[in-house]
């Protein structure tokens, strides 16, 4: 890291700071820009005449000020010729987007894995990135955000762990962003999910659990996702002397239930006394994980997802019961979100921690 900032380390900073508030706040004149970020005249100038001059950015009328004669001109994104790709790598599958810089998705796809070790899963991440290029066609292609199950060490782009793939210490960005020539980002799928959830709300705060084939978990607090490597294994925590992965995930309720999860779930369904008493004690144990983390982080939003929810009917009412026992003073609002915001996630992940650079 540098101990000094340049001119031209200034300048980017600014480029930066200035299209992500365009971005936030499109339409905006250079004068609101001015008076937000505290920048003199020339810099917001120089910074929008270059976002222009490369297309990032393009001038629209603003709503016209009462007493003025004159529309003001302002400052929109262009959504059509830069844009940000996310993918997210999981067992269930590899979903890719293409969004435009405000977040809308402009194309998407999704595969089914077949590899089985680490040269097979990075084949089949070249080739769904491969597939997204295709779609973005023309388009100015600004970074790459990933998504990935296991152990992520973000800052780092390094894939800590993926047992799916039998890889440890993978660095993944590395190795995409030397073979596709633009930035590329790695974080944890939980953070993608719930960001996708809830983007870059300032103040908001929530707490995300997926259930799956493991248990992963996320937090933000004041609009910013909680970073840690090798934090919040929610999976790994205990209560009546079992782990929550022991009991709440995909593989351990058809062990529990001695059958493969659909069969189990039909017979839960008619009404069967041994099945139902399978999906209500993961409910439980999942409420005592949701309390403690709403408890601990002085949260009350949780959401949840994963291939878990596809049986909600069976155990998140008692979930939500559970919880209210549990926490009686605590409001509690427990929601459900969508898995494939996870590759959203990851764009709009990229986005932000993408610094435009100019030569």
């Amino acid at each position: 890291m540098k101990k000094y900032l340049n001119q031209q380390d200034m300048r980017d900073l600014n480029l930066t700071n200035v299209f992500r508030l365009i971005r936030r706040h499109a339409p905006i004149t250079r004068r609101q820009i001015e008076a937000q970020m505290a920048l003199s005249w020339g810099a917001v100038f120089n910074a929008t005449a270059l976002l222009l001059q490369r297309g990032y950015i393009r001038e629209v009328k603003a709503s016209p000020c009462a007493g003025v004669g004159r529309t003001p001109i302002a400052l929109s994104v262009n959504e059509e010729d830069h844009i940000l790709l996310g993918l997210d790598v999981n067992l269930s599958g590899l979903t890719g987007v293409g969004i435009a810089a405000t977040g809308r998705v402009l194309f998407s796809l999704h595969r089914e894995p077949v590899a089985t070790d680490r040269e097979g899963w990075l084949r089949e991440i070249r080739s769904a990135t491969g597939a997204l290029l295709e779609l973005a066609k023309e388009r100015h292609v600004l970074g790459l955000g990933v998504a990935v199950q296991g152990a992520v060490d973000a800052p780092s782009g390094i894939s800590l762990s993926f047992p799916a793939a039998g890889w440890q210490n993978v660095p993944l960005a590395e190795l995409l962003t030397a073979e596709l020539g633009f930035p590329v980002f790695l974080e944890h799928d939980p953070n993608c999910i719930l960001y996708a959830a809830e983007p870059e709300s300032a103040t908001r705060n929530a707490i995300l659990l997926r259930a799956d084939r493991g248990i992963g978990m996320a937090v933000m607090l004041e609009g910013q996702i909680l970073q840690r490597c090798g934090a919040l294994e929610v999976g790994r925590t205990v209560n009546e002397g079992q782990t929550l992965q022991s009991v709440a995930t995909l593989q351990a309720l058809s062990e529990r239930g001695g059958m493969p999860l659909p069969l189990l779930a039909e017979k839960a369904e008619r009404g069967d006394t041994a099945a139902l008493a399978v999906f209500e004690k993961a409910a439980r144990h999942l409420a005592v994980a949701v309390v403690n983390a709403a408890q601990l982080f002085d949260v009350n939003d949780i959401l949840l997802c994963g291939k878990l929810l596809t049986y909600e009917a069976l155990f998140l009412p008692r979930l939500r019961e559970e919880a209210t026992l549990l926490a009686p003073d605590r409001p509690l609002c427990i929601g459900i979100t969508d898995v494939q915001g996870a590759a959203v996630g990851a764009a709009l992940l990229a986005l932000e921690r993408l610094t435009l650079h100019f030569d």
